[in-house]
């Protein structure tokens, strides 16, 4: 079997994972310049991790980690609403919908207005950040906003994600025209970029006369007698959405997407870039339960990694297990792409350490209790409630994560 190039390399999870734990080993040795560890803090997060689980799954009936949780904000489960309405004919009707909404929802969750919130009015719920994206998405989609046929709202066609109109998108998302019209223009060319992205690989994202990305989910289950492969799923969302995934490190003409040069590591250009591919392996986990729900089985997601997000840096930086040395300094764009590395990529490497510490304090054997159920069951939401509750300086400031503000990153600021 032919090794794959080093420079391929760069888009598989287990190279996100060798990289954040060397950067992780690196900085419970003290080496790294922006950020500290001390692993003796730990307990303390996974506490706060069996804290919250135990409030929101008592019985520790965890479901998996993804887009769907944030659709049922305030009690409701929403897709369950509009699956039943919709009253689907086949398996394969339902997969292509709802993995329509999974991909776009995770693409929709992006850098948004500062201090938006987002209400249902149907339900009189109000939420914010990804779970906003999340119900936006779901809205829009309900509602027809991104589909080309008219007897059919309940799909993303690629035709329409290129000419979305402007008001529509504002009036789907809450916000003002006038006040956010540069945010909606980007979120307007985002759309455009990926229906532009959908379109140049039929071979992926068609059938038919159709061009949609959950159609992907479609032709990986024909094709998988009754599996999908996580691994294999990623890599073709990264390959045919390649062209949506600008702003980070590039090689000649090779763009790696959400990857990032880091000036402390050794080695040759692409020894030290450091990737993550958050908006890819969001996607994933949010096609775990459309495929399940359509009888597939999805393998392999333990070469999943944690997310590299905000509400994990918070939960590591809230228990005292991750320290940003120079927090509330402005840096030099270089220097604050650096500290945005280190902070991404320690957090992500510390959700593997404390999954396998929580295993044991539940009795089981590491990787035995499911990356995406620890996720949801705590890490997520723990990182979520301690951003919600904190403020000032107390934060986990989206700029550390996105200094050069690339769109498609869900940091705000």
């Amino acid at each position: 079997m032919t090794e794959p190039s080093p420079l391929l390399t760069l888009f598989q999870p287990e190279e996100v994972r060798r990289k954040a734990h060397l950067l992780l080993d690196r900085a419970v040795a003290g080496d790294l310049e922006h950020v500290a560890v001390s692993l003796d803090n730990l307990d303390r997060a996974i506490e706060t991790v069996l804290e919250t689980t135990r409030e929101n799954y008592p019985d520790f009936q965890i479901p998996p980690y993804g887009l769907w949780r944030d659709l049922e904000a305030g009690g409701i489960d929403r897709w369950a609403a509009l699956a039943d309405a919709r009253a689907f004919e086949t398996a394969g009707e339902m997969l292509a919908a709802a993995a329509d909404l999974a991909i776009l929802g995770a693409f929709m969750t992006t850098l948004h207005p500062v201090n938006w919130s987002y209400e249902d009015r149907m339900t009189e719920t109000r939420v914010t950040d990804r779970t906003a994206s999340a119900l936006a998405a779901f809205h829009m989609f309900a509602a027809g906003s991104f589909s080309a046929q008219m007897t059919d709202p309940y799909r993303v066609d690629a035709e329409t994600l290129v000419r979305l109109d402007l008001k529509e998108l504002a009036a789907g998302l809450q916000w003002d025209v006038r006040d956010n019209v540069d945010d909606l223009l980007e979120m307007q060319r985002h759309l455009k970029r990926l229906g532009e992205a959908l379109a140049l690989r039929p071979d992926l994202f068609g059938a038919e006369e159709a061009t949609r990305p959950g159609l992907l989910a479609i032709t990986l289950a024909q094709n998988g007698d009754g599996t999908v492969d996580a691994g294999d799923l990623l890599d073709r969302l990264l390959e045919g959405l390649a062209a949506v995934w600008d702003g980070g490190a590039a090689l000649g003409d090779m763009c790696f997407g959400d990857s990032f040069h880091h000036s402390g590591l050794p080695g040759t250009a692409e020894e030290t870039i450091v990737p993550f591919h958050l908006a890819a392996q969001e996607m994933v986990y949010s096609l775990v339960e459309p495929l399940a729900w359509a009888g597939f089985e999805i393998t392999g997601l333990d070469k999943l990694t944690a997310p590299s997000d905000r509400a994990h840096a918070a939960l590591f930086a809230h228990t005292g297990v991750l320290t940003v040395r120079d927090d509330g300094q402005d840096l030099l764009p270089d220097i604050a792409t650096d500290r945005m590395i280190e902070i991404r990529a320690v957090s992500l490497a510390l959700t593997d350490r404390l999954a396998d510490r929580l295993a044991a304090e539940l009795g089981a054997a590491p990787g035995d209790v499911p990356l995406t159920c620890i996720l949801e069951g705590g890490t997520a939401r723990a990182g979520t409630r301690i951003l919600e509750q904190a403020s000032g300086n107390k934060r986990m400031p989206g700029k550390f994560l996105n200094p050069g503000a690339v769109f498609w990153l869900p940091f705000g600021a």
